[in-house]
């Protein structure tokens, strides 16, 4: 009687083990245009939500489901791959304009004291000379100009 009660138990056990549950797998894009996939439900606000219900398959259609749920891991891995490669583009480009717009401030600064230092040699210039402005004072004074000129360079 006990080897009858453990044998059908081994058969019970053996029928059970043979289907196993997928359970319910939940998919979505969020607001970054990345798609999800989970077992748990999304979180709140997610509009378009897509299931795959849940079924019981055997061990043999296992390696099927297997491949399936590989490919969709694969697949959202590419997609994030890509959406990331996107976000560090993006980025990339946007520190490139920036470094672009302060170079461009440098260069309009550089410009403008440029600009306001040869005036000033220009004033030197036509000053006139005198008992308190003499020539190696205007010469002094327009090379101390025109070097700060050749260091905005």
């Amino acid at each position: 009687m006990r080897w009858i009660s453990l044998i059908a138990l081994t058969a019970c056990l053996l029928l059970v083990s043979n289907t196993v549950p997928a359970g319910t797998i939940y998919t979505w894009t969020d607001a970054d245009g990345v798609k999800h996939y989970s077992n748990e439900q999304p979180p709140e606000g997610i509009d378009k939500v897509q299931t795959i219900e849940e079924v019981q398959y055997d061990q043999a259609g296992a390696d099927q489901k297997r491949q399936e749920y590989d490919r969709m891991v694969e697949e959202a891995s590419e997609e994030a791959d890509r959406h990331f490669d996107q976000q560090a583009q993006k980025k990339a480009r946007q520190e490139e304009e920036r470094q672009q717009q302060q170079q461009e401030e440098k260069d309009r600064r550089i410009a403008e004291q440029r600009d306001r230092l040869e005036k000033e040699i220009e004033a030197v210039r036509n000053r006139a000379l005198g008992p308190n402005f003499t020539q190696g004072m205007k010469d002094n004074l327009i090379r101390q100009l025109q070097e700060k000129i050749d260091q905005l360079k």
